[in-house]
């Protein structure tokens, strides 16, 4: 099974280049799927770690990956932001009776919207659940499209730099290391972004009971 795991993620980086068009089509399609709310757990993560891991951070894979996930944002996010703005009310209306977790945190976030715009929906952005919540809120509150673009970039140069350096230290601290433990590498990468994801989480929602608790 194992190993069966090294060969595909070792053709990944195969797949992942000009003469593939439909591998890089993937990787923007499964991008607008997530960043409307079609969650992929840790699939764009690994593409972007493992991909820096065996080519380096300068390679033209790691560039067409990069490209492929921010066109993917832009698009996926101007969706929801579009369609926010032009139903308003409505959208958030027709989205919350499907979602208990967007209705409970939309208008907490709104009001949070009022000042520092930007900063506050790229902070929204990196933290686990909330990237479509600011993108209706930005929406129904006709955000300046431009701030919205800015969210997006400045959350991708975090988030997918981020994965760049862990990506480079793992290349640079395992380059001797034989192929067989690249699928190792990769679930220790997976394992400590769920961690994270998981402690981001836990600390949300300790900090919306507080709140719940002090406007009792």
């Amino acid at each position: 099974m194992i190993d069966w795991i090294n060969g595909a993620l070792a053709a990944l980086a195969v797949y992942i280049s000009v003469d593939n068009v439909a591998g890089l089509a993937a990787i923007f399609f499964i991008t607008v799927s997530c960043d409307i709310g079609i969650p992929f757990p840790f699939v764009l993560d690994t593409i972007v770690f493992f991909t820096t891991y065996k080519m380096g951070a300068l390679s033209w894979p790691v560039l067409l990956v990069l490209i492929m996930l921010l066109g993917g944002s832009l698009v996926g996010t101007s969706i929801i932001y579009w369609v926010s703005r032009l139903l308003g009310t409505r959208f958030v209306d027709w989205v919350g009776k499907r979602s208990k977790f967007l209705r409970r945190n939309f208008e907490q976030f709104q009001n949070r919207l009022s000042g520092w715009t930007v900063p506050v929906i790229v902070a929204a952005r990196l933290t686990p659940g909330l990237m479509q919540v600011s993108s209706v809120a930005a929406g129904t509150m006709r955000i300046r499209y431009y701030q919205m673009v800015l969210a997006i970039v400045f959350s991708f140069i975090v988030y997918d730099g981020t994965l760049i350096i862990l990506g480079t230290l793992a290349r640079l601290g395992f380059k001797d290391v034989g192929p067989e433990y690249s699928f190792w590498i990769v679930l220790g990468f997976v394992a400590v972004m769920a961690s994270v994801f998981l402690t981001i989480h836990l600390i949300r929602r300790r900090s919306n009971r507080a709140n719940t608790a002090t406007k009792c």
